[in-house]
């Protein structure tokens, strides 16, 4: 016994007739007939009886129609729901992994822009140490990463720069330079400094500003992230410096003093990183076009 037999059977009892039920199900009169008779066989007594050409149901039939339209249409309904779920299209998802900075103030005002245009994809964000990004991309942890002023270029990986991070000179309320709102990079000369440890690139980074000017700080501590830096400028170890869009909150609720430099551009660079053999998928593409045409502005705000 199948479910093409118990909806042979149905369709039987609905039309009232052999021909109708042979053309709802495309096969003969005869093997209508035959499936018939095979599922009086299976269940030993009559599903019919013939009164003046009439197909009648036995109470066995009545009872057996019963069960047979309810299995029919939880299958039918089953199939129909299938292919609906196999033809629609699942929702897509990006996979970021970014450094913290960059992921918490300046990925989200794109992040944003996306969602308003792809609001049925997802966009997943991981904070990452630098050293892991690479390798993220790399396995298919993640599809794109951002990173900041990075010191080499990763193998079989594009680099894509997507904009300029302003650095500010941050100090606690109390200190010395907490008046002034702007300072050259000179009056630092000899001054007590918190930096990133001397893998991260951005520690690179601040100390190639540094000999660039001819300044010597004394480095008083060395952390792994902005937060514990901004932690420890506040609490008077020392000045550091930092991305401007890390610390305008800290900024407005007065925890920490920021001073702009004058005489020279003090910014990091951003970049969104892929891995150029692997096939994006069509949100992926579309997400990397909003970062173009963000740095397309950028660079004609520039020129």
């Amino acid at each position: 016994m199948n479910i093409e037999t118990l909806k042979v059977f149905r369709d039987l009892v609905d039309t009232g007739s052999f021909s109708k039920t042979a053309e709802l199900n495309y096969i003969s009169q005869s093997a209508v007939s035959q499936q018939i008779k095979k599922l009086e066989l299976v269940l030993r007594c009559r599903l019919f009886s013939r009164v003046a050409n009439k197909i009648i149901l036995t109470q066995c039939g009545d009872r057996f129609y019963d069960a047979c339209k309810r299995i029919v249409l939880l299958y039918e309904n089953s199939i129909v729901s299938i292919k609906q779920l196999a033809a629609s299209r699942p929702g897509e998802e990006i996979r970021i992994s970014t450094i913290y900075s960059a992921g918490v103030y300046v990925l989200q005002d794109y992040i944003r822009k996306f969602m308003s245009d792809h609001p049925e994809t997802k966009v997943s964000v991981e904070y990452r140490q630098f050293s892991q990004i690479h390798g993220d991309i790399v396995s298919g942890r993640a599809d794109f990463g951002i990173l900041a002023c990075p010191f080499r270029k990763p193998a079989g990986m594009t680099m894509l720069p997507i904009g300029k991070d302003e650095m500010a000179l941050v100090s606690s309320m109390s200190g010395k330079l907490a008046k002034k709102r702007s300072v050259a990079v000179t009056e630092l000369d000899g001054m007590d400094f918190v930096s990133f440890e001397k893998a991260f690139p951005s520690r690179k980074h601040v100390d190639d500003f540094f000999r660039r000017h001819g300044v010597k700080v004394n480095i008083k501590m060395e952390l792994d992230n902005i937060e514990t830096i901004k932690t420890a400028v506040s609490s008077g170890v020392g000045v550091s410096i930092l991305p401007l869009s890390s610390v305008r909150e800290s900024e407005r609720e007065s925890k920490l003093h920021v001073a702009r430099f004058t005489g020279t551009e003090a910014s990091r660079p951003l970049y969104l990183v892929y891995n150029r053999s692997r096939k994006l998928p069509a949100s992926a593409r579309a997400f990397l076009e909003i970062l173009q045409g963000s740095r397309a502005q950028t660079a004609d705000a520039g020129g």
